[in-house]
């Protein structure tokens, strides 16, 4: 192997005519290669092809292309005949989940998580109870400032009351 590799690197030196030297280290026995005659550089050998193949590689080319094909075309069959019917998803009604506070517990972050009430009426909630005492029925949640009957129906599912006097909510 090792001497294999020196005949090439003698043979590049020997041939490079771009080298202004030859090295020193070249035998006096090593004999430079002829020149290809033009009708054999034209010709491949029996080994190769045009492309530079052996005719192991072109087999196992061809073995790999044919096995392409033939994968192709398995994979082509199986998907237009013997379709499997479709599968239909069947999804149940959509549910919400129903978050309730008790009014007389509950922060301002609480009472911000419900439809139309801000931070700043969640704040109002929570002072005016500090201020007034607790709340003694959900209407009574309407006192606070900027919750009419309005904002009071949107919140009214969301409302609870544990400590109220009248048990109806």
């Amino acid at each position: 192997m090792q001497r294999d590799a020196e005949i090439g690197l003698m043979t590049f030196f020997a041939t490079n005519p771009r080298l202004p030297f030859k090295p020193r280290n070249m035998p006096s026995s090593f004999k430079e290669p002829a020149p290809p005659r033009s009708e054999d550089a034209a010709q491949p050998t029996s080994n190769q092809t045009e492309l530079g193949l052996r005719k192991s590689d072109r087999r196992l080319l061809l073995t790999m292309c044919l096995c392409t094909v033939s994968l192709s075309g398995i994979i082509w069959i199986a998907k237009n005949t013997g379709r499997m019917p479709e599968v239909e998803i069947v999804r149940s009604a959509e549910q919400q989940a129903l978050f309730q506070i008790d009014i007389n517990s509950a922060t301002w972050v609480e009472w911000m998580q419900l439809e139309g009430v801000g931070e700043v009426t969640a704040r109002a909630i929570v002072d005016d109870r500090s201020a007034n005492g607790p709340f003694q029925s959900i209407d009574d949640v309407q006192r606070v400032r900027g919750i009419g009957s309005v904002t009071l129906d949107k919140m009214r599912p969301h409302l609870n009351c544990f400590q109220c006097v009248d048990a109806v909510n």
